[in-house]
């Protein structure tokens, strides 16, 4: 390879690891190499424009299906509604206020997803046919400092189950008392807090992944940075006919 190419090959090389190198460190923050087995997928819906839908096979991702599901215990949003947001814009919804009414503030980058204010919905996550994953995160924002509906405990689940429904892993995540302004708010969380909270799940031949709310949630929240690791994917095999395998074996 002549010396000028060698040079121009090996500055690219540099250039796209720095360029991916804090999108590598968030995602396997959030999925392991231990926990993974395969292929690894990291979506920070950054090149979404906000109003994008979010929902079905390929939307975010060539192997990740987002569906919304109705919420069961009261007003729910419209299923199949959500939609990529963006930091300070309320266009097409702003899903969460921050202190000061700020719009979507405080999203990991500018944009993530979410569904309109005032109404809750649950989520599942599936993926191609043959696709299964041993490890599934998600990042959700804002949680925390709004109770509409009352209660004292208040719970959010995420489960991965297999394909024979099992649960395989599950997260929760469990907010005691009244509101906090500070740790249920997307701009003030800390890392773990509710208000900014990395809900992980892992272990093999995951197929499906539930988020699911309580009774008594915070109905203004969104959603970022998600990462799954693909455990295995079916090859499809091409059938041949009886003849035409003895012409070949010939």
């Amino acid at each position: 390879m002549p010396q000028r190419i060698l040079r121009r090959s090996i500055l690219t090389t540099v250039l796209f690891l720095l360029t991916t190198a804090g999108t590598s460190s968030r995602a396997f923050a959030q999925c392991p190499p231990a926990a993974c087995s395969g292929t690894h997928a990291f979506i920070d819906f950054e090149s979404l424009t906000p109003g994008t839908t979010v929902e079905g096979l390929g939307a975010v991702h060539p192997d990740l299906r987002i569906a919304s599901v109705a919420w069961p215990f009261g007003p729910s949003c419209t299923v199949g509604s959500a939609a990529a947001i963006e930091e300070g814009v309320a266009t097409p919804f702003a899903a969460y206020g921050t202190a000061g009414a700020f719009p979507n503030g405080c999203l990991d980058g500018i944009r993530g997803f979410g569904d309109t204010q005032g109404c809750v919905l649950d989520y599942d996550y599936t993926f191609a046919p043959g696709v299964t994953v041993s490890c599934f995160s998600i990042r959700m924002l804002d949680y925390g400092d709004l109770f509409p509906f009352g209660g004292t405990t208040h719970t959010v689940t995420l489960t991965g189950y297999d394909a024979s429904s099992s649960q395989v892993s599950q997260d929760v995540l469990t907010m005691l008392g009244p509101v906090n302004l500070v740790s249920g708010d997307a701009c003030t969380a800390q890392a773990s807090d509710p208000g900014n909270h990395l809900f992980t799940v892992s272990g093999a031949g995951i197929v499906r992944v539930t988020l699911r709310f309580d009774a008594f949630p915070d109905p203004n929240v969104g959603y970022d940075d998600i990462s799954f690791c693909e455990e295995s994917r079916v090859t499809p095999t091409e059938r041949r006919a009886w003849g035409e395998l003895k012409v070949r074996y010939r």
